[in-house]
């Protein structure tokens, strides 16, 4: 596995994604400074609710890290296998190491290294955001502290978000990519999935799946009526009800098991290789 991370250093989509993630993060924080030019204290938000991975600011960096999400983390590494192929050099590789070992490993290799670019960006955004803003502002609610303690106990790790909002926010940084290395992965094992898959395909085939399922949220909830958290999507989401654990980690175990099951067919086929 340590080869396949060193090949995926080597890339120039990685540093392309991680400076552009980094950019993001810090443009961000750029942003948010010039809005709150020239406000009092108080009127000012808490760090946890100024990161780059809250909408509060309304900033346009907000969106590398979720609309385009799926995008960045495959373009980071997904499309490896089908360049190692288009470039015939599997049948190298293979002859040296058992390719259903080598394709396991790559796999892991480009969801971790997906994980790490983003959180890597999102630390650098939090550091910033936490150096330069004050712990004292308005919080994360914007409302009274015996408002928050009266309403806000079907949060999960609600007393994370009242008391150690940082460590809340660090947590879901982590979360976060998290989630770009489950995309990384899935658009890894669909590269295995189909013969006809390029580049192009692999990078883009999660963010189409996910706003697919979006759609279909959509569309469940006008059919039945009803705001249900089984008709809502809350892969971003910073904050969650318990019964929005289920759905959530239903959909996230959905792109993991297909990526397994994309990389278990790449190990079998002799076609692609």
């Amino acid at each position: 596995m340590k080869f396949e991370i060193k090949k995926l250093l080597n890339r120039n989509e990685l540093w392309i994604a991680f400076l552009v993630l980094l950019t993001a993060g810090c443009g961000d924080f750029i942003y948010t400074i010039n809005m709150y030019r020239g406000y009092y204290l108080s009127e000012i938000l808490t760090p946890i609710s100024l990161s780059v991975l809250d909408s509060f600011t309304n900033s346009p960096a907000e969106l590398f890290f979720s609309l385009l999400l799926p995008v960045i983390s495959c373009y980071i590494g997904s499309s490896i296998a089908v360049e190692e192929r288009n470039n015939e050099i599997t049948a190298c590789i293979y002859t040296r190491i058992s390719k259903k070992k080598q394709i396991i490993k790559q796999g892991l290799a480009v969801a971790f290294m997906s994980s790490i670019v983003f959180t890597t960006a999102l630390l650098v955004n939090l550091i910033l955001i936490t150096l330069f803003f004050p712990a004292e502002g308005i919080n994360f609610f914007s409302q009274p502290e015996q408002y928050i303690l009266s309403q806000s106990d079907y949060w999960i790790f609600e007393d994370l978000i009242k008391y150690r909002p940082i460590l809340y926010l660090t947590l879901t940084i982590f979360y976060r990519s998290m989630v770009a290395g489950v995309f990384a992965w899935f658009g890894y094992g669909l590269s295995h999935m189909f013969k006809f898959f390029k580049k192009t395909h692999v990078i883009v085939a999660p963010f189409i799946v996910l706003t697919g399922f979006e759609i279909l949220s959509v569309i469940l909830k006008r059919i039945t009526n009803i705001n249900n958290s089984w008709t809502r999507i809350g892969l971003y989401c910073t904050t969650y009800e318990f019964k929005d654990v289920i759905p959530t980690l239903t959909l996230l175990g959905f792109f993991i098991i297909t990526g397994a099951i994309g990389i278990y067919i790449g190990t079998k086929r002799e076609d692609i290789y």
